[in-house]
Parts: structure tokens; C-alpha cells; sequence
């Protein structure tokens, strides 16, 4: 893993994201390294000739960035950490830029949406506690066993860990929800993620499968999933089938779900 520090012109990027004003990425690149990740792309926008997901950069001056940042917006109040990278990737145990950007916005009118799958948040815990209502903390989970965790996302934390954690979330009263995102059909096991985590978090998201990323997805499946490869090769060439069943189950996930948890469907 190759580690940079580079200083940034500017940390909060209008986003186009649903439900979402900007975003902050404190890293360029990610330790995680999923399988498949969508973005990929973001790789054209470096100097690195290694493959993305064996490079990070990391935003030094981000903090102070923000400070300056966050005086020329006139409008829109809901932040997301983070749209291209993970916030709480391991380097972050080390550098703590995402710890210091939420440090500045403490007690401001922003509203904070942190998605990850990185146990080094559980560091921070007591902080998030300070937004009270003004933050919402996701972690993603698509799998329900450790076996298709590793082959798809070889670095970032275990299942127990990121449920270990929802459920201190819970019992310190911080909103949360789960990300299943990418919804990996014949891998992906809503039923078994559901009964996990339904009672501890407040939104259950579920989200279509990226066709950005498509030739490291079908090596993923030919390598390990050799059965599942004609499969997702009709996929990648026309999802219509894929999606119309992704409705189906959701819709039959959310007449069984608990009334109090929220269930969303996020097609791009």
C-alpha cells in the first residue's frame, strides 16, 4: 500500500447524491480495496500507476480546509463522509483527519451522514454522541458471511465488528442504518442481514448493483462464484430482469421488516 500526504484546495464538494448537499472525502483511494467498488474511476484524477485500491492520499490540510470551506456556502446543510473513499478506513486510526473535520463541524447546522465499513469509528463514538440528532452513522454490510466479505472487501472489518458496533450505536441512541450495496444476486442474503440487524438500526438501505466496475465484478464471480458467472454476465448486459427481482424482494423484505425500521430502495 503505497501512502501519500497531499494538501487539497478544498474538502466539501457539492454533491449529486439523493438527500445529500456535499460530501467530504478525507482520502483519496481506499485501503479496503472492494471488488466492487465503483469508484474506481476516481483513479484518472491522481498521478498513481498503482491500481486503485493500493494507493491512498491523505488530505493533511483538510481540517483547516474546511474552516474556509464551509464560510462560502449559502445553502444546503446535509454533509456525507464520504462518496469516493471510506472515512474510517485503517490509515484513519493513524492520521485522524476525518476525527478533526468532525471536530469543526460540532455545533454547527449541519447534518452529518457517515457511511463506512471501518471499525476505527468506535474511537469516535463519544464525539458523534455530541451531534445528538444532527448525525445519522451507516455502515455497509452485504454479506452475511465472513467467506464472501473477504473475497469482496479483503480489508476492511469483519461483520461481528461493524455489528458489534451498530449495536453500541443503538444503546448510546445515535441514529444509524445498514447500506446493502451493492445487492450481489445469488450472493447477497437480505433475509439473514435483516433478521441481524433490523433491531438495532433505524434504516435499512438496499442498493443495485454499479455496472461501473464491471471486469474486476466478473473476475470476482468467475474466480470464486464459478456457477454465478453466466448469471452475471446477463446482468452486465442488461440488468432489467435484475433490478424488476431487486423490487420483488424489497418490496416483500419491507412487509416483514419491523414497523419502526425504514426500509429504502436506491436504484441509479
Amino acid at each position: 500500500m503505497k501512502v501519500t500526504q497531499k494538501k487539497c484546495k478544498s474538502i466539501l464538494s457539492s454533491s449529486g447524491i439523493y438527500g445529500v448537499d456535499y460530501s467530504i472525502n478525507p482520502y483519496t483511494g481506499c485501503q479496503h480495496n472492494c471488488k466492487y467498488c465503483y469508484a474506481t474511476y476516481m483513479k484518472k484524477f491522481t498521478d498513481h500507476t498503482e491500481p486503485w485500491g493500493e494507493f491512498v492520499e491523505v488530505k493533511q490540510n483538510a481540517p483547516q480546509r474546511l474552516q474556509k470551506d464551509l464560510h462560502k456556502k449559502k445553502s444546503g446543510n446535509k454533509i456525507l463522509f464520504s462518496s469516493v473513499t471510506d472515512p474510517y478506513q485503517p490509515l484513519e486510526e493513524e492520521y485522524e483527519i476525518t476525527k478533526r473535520l468532525l471536530e469543526k463541524l460540532e455545533n454547527t447546522f449541519f447534518e452529518i451522514n457517515i457511511l463506512t465499513k471501518g471499525d476505527v469509528i468506535e474511537r469516535d463514538l463519544s464525539l458523534l454522541e455530541e451531534f445528538e440528532d444532527g448525525i445519522s452513522v451507516g455502515f455497509t454490510i452485504n454479506f452475511s458471511s465472513e467467506r464472501d466479505r473477504k473475497i469482496w472487501e479483503p480489508n476492511a472489518s469483519q461483520i461481528e465488528d461493524r455489528i458489534r458496533i451498530l449495536k453500541e450505536l443503538n444503546k448510546r441512541d445515535i441514529n444509524s442504518y445498514i447500506h446493502i450495496g451493492p445487492y450481489l444476486e445469488g450472493i447477497t442474503d437480505l433475509d439473514k442481514i435483516k433478521q441481524r440487524t433490523e433491531h438495532l438500526v433505524d434504516e435499512i438501505q438496499i442498493e443495485n448493483l454499479n455496472l461501473r466496475n464491471q471486469e474486476k465484478i466478473l473476475d470476482t464471480i468467475k474466480k470464486h462464484y464459478p456457477d454465478l458467472e453466466e448469471k452475471y454476465r446477463d446482468i452486465l448486459e442488461d440488468d432489467g430482469r435484475y433490478r424488476h427481482k431487486l423490487k420483488t424482494k424489497t418490496k416483500k423484505l419491507a412487509s416483514q421488516i419491523d414497523e419502526d425500521t425504514q426500509i429504502s430502495l436506491f436504484l441509479d
